[in-house]
């Protein structure tokens, strides 16, 4: 059982889902990078999409 719970809806079973290929988040200022996957977690009751994440965070990690 999910401890994350629909603030629409109230339910807690949650899944996951994955945006990828040409729907990847691309960092902002880098020009020769792939970026990364998104990841959703979504209430299978009502479909809200309660959070998004990328797969590959390393991937926005800014260089000074």
């Amino acid at each position: 059982m999910s401890k994350i719970r629909c603030p629409y809806c109230g339910n807690n079973n949650i899944g996951k889902g994955k945006l990828g290929n040409h729907a990847a988040l691309m960092p902002v200022g880098k020009i020769f990078t792939t970026g990364s996957a998104i990841i959703a977690d979504v209430c299978i009751e009502c479909g809200t999409i309660i959070r998004m994440t990328v797969e590959k965070p390393e991937k926005f990690k800014q260089v000074d």
